[in-house]
């Protein structure tokens, strides 16, 4: 009987003992710790639509609420907004940013405040300034994407001609790069260009400079739309100068307008973005950072010198159904649709 007085005793003890061990935390819970993450794009458009997408898709999978992982774009491009937006949430103490900064230099001092704050700070869709605090940018390597753009009308047009450039800003990084590197990929061809117009991201401004720039220039041989909306300015500005086939297109993105462009045969080809991506990689990895330490994130989000690249696709219409089969199967929403479409042998035939 003693025995077993004793023995109860130390089960008794045991099961004291582990009462009192802390319980293990796993980061599934952020809605507990007040978790919040601010996505912060650049104007109203479907490119930044595709971007929120990204975001509500990474929430959806991480358990997030809505009020967890908030998604604002200004308008239209308003270095202000931005700037005003990021003080608004700092002060509400958010667990994270993550900013395009239209105007890389004139963000930088608030998303310092941000990071002084204890604010996860991080850029996407277009690099920031050198050494600046945020601590991955994850998009696109623009030089490098401005460069395949250029191959591309390399490949357009073999004999030369002139080109006209539009883009939405002349401070931006991304527009910068996207714009050197394809000047760099066309040096030393027969092409020439103009100097690049600038809409301040106001598509509507955005066709009136390329209707200016067709008139000024009635045999243009070629135009480089830098931003989302550049495209479509360029397409509905040839089409109108009844110069489809004779001015050769290329632009960025794959928003259903460009799509349509494309299918259309004015556009010839767009260099898209993976923008659901970086939305979704955006909360992904300031979740990460939050509940796993920052080491552990960048491990497993495969973080390479402070940069997610996210890549590009080229699309023309020789291989616009692979490039809609290819998001389908990423399970990757797009609005528009290949069925009933086929490509025109000519387009196809001037990418052998």
């Amino acid at each position: 009987m003693k025995k077993m007085n004793v023995f109860l005793c130390m089960l008794l003890i045991v099961a004291m003992v582990a009462a009192c061990q802390p319980k293990t935390q796993t980061p599934t819970a952020p809605a507990a710790t007040g978790f919040r993450v601010v996505v912060i794009g650049k104007s109203v458009h479907p490119y930044w639509s595709n971007v929120e997408k990204g975001v509500r898709a990474a929430a959806k999978d991480l358990g997030l609420a809505d009020d967890q992982a908030i998604f604002f774009v200004p308008p239209q491009e308003d270095v202000a907004a931005q700037i005003q937006t990021m003080q608004t949430y700092i002060a509400q103490g958010v667990t994270g940013i993550a900013i395009a900064p239209s105007d890389p230099n004139a963000l930088e001092p608030v998303m310092k405040q941000a990071a002084e704050a204890g604010i996860i700070v991080t850029t996407l869709d277009t690099p920031p300034v050198e050494n600046s605090v945020s601590l991955v940018y994850i998009g696109t390597d623009n030089y490098a994407a401005g460069k395949v753009a250029g191959e591309q009308m390399l490949k357009l047009l073999p004999n030369g001609g002139l080109v006209g450039i539009g883009r939405g800003s002349d401070t931006a990084l991304n527009a910068l790069q996207r714009t050197q590197g394809f000047l760099d990929a066309i040096k030393g061809s027969k092409i020439q260009t103009l100097e690049p117009v600038n809409d301040r991201e106001d598509s509507a401004r955005a066709l009136e400079l390329a209707n200016s720039v067709l008139s000024a220039h009635p045999d243009l041989a070629g135009a480089f739309g830098v931003y989302a909306y550049n495209g479509p300015a360029w397409a509905t500005a040839i089409k109108e100068a009844g110069r489809v086939d004779k001015t050769k297109l290329v632009c960025f993105d794959a928003t259903t307008d460009i799509i349509n462009g494309i299918k259309e045969g004015v556009i010839d080809a767009t260099v898209a973005q993976r923008e659901f991506d970086m939305g979704y990689k955006s909360v992904q990895l300031i979740y990460l950072i939050a509940t796993k330490g920052k080491d552990a994130a960048f491990q497993e989000m495969g973080v390479k010198g402070g940069v997610i690249d996210t890549g590009v696709d080229v699309i023309t219409q020789a291989n616009l159904k692979e490039y809609e089969a290819a998001l389908d199967k990423k399970g990757i929403p797009h609005e528009w649709t290949t069925a009933g479409w086929e490509p025109q042998q000519d387009e196809v035939d001037q990418w052998k």
